[in-house]
C-alpha cells in the first residue's frame, strides 16, 4: 500500500490547521493586546505561520510524488 497520498492529505489538514489558527490568534491579539502582552508573541507568529507553511508544503509535495 502506498501511504504518500494519505500522509500527503494529513499534512495539507495539518498545515491548513496552523495557518488558520495562526490567523486567529493574530486577529485576536490586534484586538486585544495590551502592556501584559508578551513581547515573545511576534516571534511565535511568525514561527507557527513557517510551521504551517512547511506542513502545507509537505503536503503538496507528498501528493505530488
Amino acid at each position: 500500500m502506498n501511504w504518500l497520498p494519505i500522509i500527503g492529505v494529513l499534512m495539507l489538514i495539518i498545515g491548513v490547521f496552523q495557518l488558520s489558527m495562526t490567523i486567529k490568534t493574530f486577529n485576536t491579539l490586534k484586538v486585544e493586546a495590551n502592556h501584559d502582552t508578551s513581547v515573545f508573541m511576534p516571534m511565535a507568529l511568525s514561527s507557527s505561520a513557517l510551521m504551517g507553511i512547511v506542513f502545507f508544503a509537505t503536503g503538496i509535495g507528498a501528493l505530488l510524488i
